[in-house]
């Protein structure tokens, strides 16, 4: 489920949310957040940054939306690789897997939310990796949808 459509609009909410690091912008959608995912069919799993993109852009992302909408999450997944967001459609469908599980015991039922969906890849490679850990079922909730 996709929030909001990826539009001009959203594209410079994004720019100036993740690349201009305006972290108080995670405030801006988080009563439409709170509301859509009040009732979730699982445990919240952010989708995680790779640790070289969160010391370049200081904050991750994901984690403040839910933050400002006061929504628990869990943490189960450790991201490989960072520059997902900078290849081509078809580099980035041929990644191998985005993912390492950290671990811990990971529920049946899991929502993986993310801030935008462009291929599908990144939220594919992480459930992938999520059912590989034990996860039975998992929905997708992401803000914006491309």
């Amino acid at each position: 489920m996709g929030l909001y459509p990826y539009n001009e609009a959203m594209k410079t909410f994004l720019h100036r949310y993740k690349f201009l690091q305006d972290v108080e912008l995670s405030r801006v959608f988080a009563e439409e957040i709170k509301r859509s995912l009040r009732k979730p069919q699982g445990i919240i799993v952010p989708i995680p940054m790779h640790a070289g993109k969160l010391i370049e852009r200081t904050f991750p992302q994901v984690d403040r939306l839910l933050d400002a909408a006061e929504i628990n999450y869990r943490h189960f997944l450790i991201k490989r690789d960072s520059v997902q967001g900078t290849k081509t459609k078809k580099e980035r469908m041929a990644v191998e897997n985005l993912f390492t599980w950290n671990g811990e015991t990971v529920p049946k039922k899991l929502v993986l939310v993310d801030d935008l969906y462009t291929t599908g890849t990144t939220l594919r490679h992480a459930a992938k990796t999520l059912k590989d850990a034990g996860a039975e079922e998992i929905r997708i909730w992401t803000l914006i949808r491309g």
